[in-house]
């Protein structure tokens, strides 16, 4: 099962170190590494990406990585969203919702990621939690992880759901309405349907972005599995099992 792990550390050094351990973790089998960045909390609350892994084809998907949209919201003002920036952070907020981080996932690293620490974001597989925990635990590290999921009822979902009932309410009230009210009644509806489609398209986009991120890391797991011993290489394709048997869920789940 993919997952969002989070390891706050009291230095650079330490994180760096941690780095190290998780791409070693990855060259034996014990995870496998899809992408991570290693932040500073900075005084005025900011973070500050000071390295970072990822595999080559995940810069091709379109609209970043989850790991780029957690950055940005925890650096952006949770629970003060104002200003105008606030469009930005709503939006990366129901991005990381969508995909099963909970803003209580996000409000507890917060509360450990305070200025002065560091902290490696990584997106991994693992067969036991044990290799990565000891790992966290040398470094005096505290770890959160979280199972990476689709939620059924996406935001895009819900607005296209809420723009249809009031198309159909318009068009009842536009039955029984005068000639004189037809025209603004038909604008209404029109506008509503641009929306509806809109979010139908933002869903296919957004969709399409995990089939592109699944695509990668299949590849990437390939390529470990053919220049691995038996029993790494064999962790490795069982992984590949597993990103396809949850996108495939993915996909159920969201269709119906």
């Amino acid at each position: 099962m993919e997952k969002l792990v989070v390891i706050v550390l009291d230095t650079d050094s330490k994180a760096l170190e941690g780095l190290e351990t998780l791409r070693e973790l990855d060259r034996i089998g014990e995870i496998s590494l899809y992408e991570a960045k290693v932040v500073r909390r900075q005084p005025d609350g900011s973070l500050k990406v000071i390295d970072h892994v990822e595999l080559p084809e995940l810069k091709k998907v379109i609209g970043g990585t989850l790991l780029g949209t957690l950055v940005g919201v925890l650096g952006g003002p949770i629970g003060v969203v104002t200003g105008g920036s606030a469009g930005l952070l709503l939006v990366a907020i129901s991005e990381i919702v969508t995909q099963g981080v909970t803003l209580e996932f996000v409000k507890d690293v917060e509360s450990a990621l305070i200025p002065g620490k560091t902290a490696i974001l990584a997106s991994i597989s693992e067969d036991s939690t044990e290799p990565l925990d000891t790992a966290a635990e040398r470094l005096g590290g505290v770890i959160f992880r979280r199972i990476r999921t689709y939620e059924k009822e996406r935001q895009d979902d819900l607005d296209a759901a809420a723009h249809q009932a009031e198309i159909e309410q318009l068009s009842v009230e536009r039955a029984r309405a005068h000639a004189d009210r037809l025209a603004k009644l038909d604008a209404k509806i029109d506008h509503l349907r641009a929306k509806v489609e809109n979010a139908i398209e933002r869903k296919r986009l957004s969709m399409r972005k995990r089939e592109q991120e699944r695509d990668a890391k299949v590849a990437a797991l390939q390529a470990k599995a053919q220049h691995s011993k038996a029993e790494i290489g064999r962790r490795h394709l069982a992984r590949i099992s597993e990103l396809q048997h949850d996108y495939s869920e993915e996909v159920a789940r969201t269709s119906v």
